[in-house]
């Protein structure tokens, strides 16, 4: 369920180019989710914050990409594919990292 909602959350950022508006937007389904599932909401809760901001990055309407394309002097698209491995990496850490340190379970 946490990678669905990571992929989620990071795909709602990449086509809207705002890293708040889709956390915001998903968040409030954890409480209900993680009761029901019997999961740590943080469990939930963390990837998709971290996914909701990296997702940011890939977007070609983000304000972020449009002013370094812009000084750059390359298409936004360009911006995208240099930063698109490092991006998905820290993705993957982000989703190892709270497998190990944030207990799935409460009690």
């Amino acid at each position: 369920m946490m990678i669905a909602l990571v992929l989620i959350t990071m795909l709602a950022a990449m086509t809207t180019g705002s890293g708040n508006a889709p956390f915001y937007a998903f968040v409030e389904l954890i409480p209900r989710l993680a009761s029901n599932m019997g999961v740590n909401p943080a469990y939930l809760t963390i990837p998709m914050l971290q996914a909701s901001n990296l997702g940011r990055t890939l977007s070609p309407v983000s304000g972020v990409v449009v002013a370094v394309s812009g000084m750059a002097k390359i298409s936004p698209f360009e911006v995208m594919k240099r930063v698109s491995v490092p991006v998905l990496v820290g993705l993957v850490i982000v989703i190892v990292a709270t497998e190990i340190l944030v207990p799935s379970t409460l009690g």
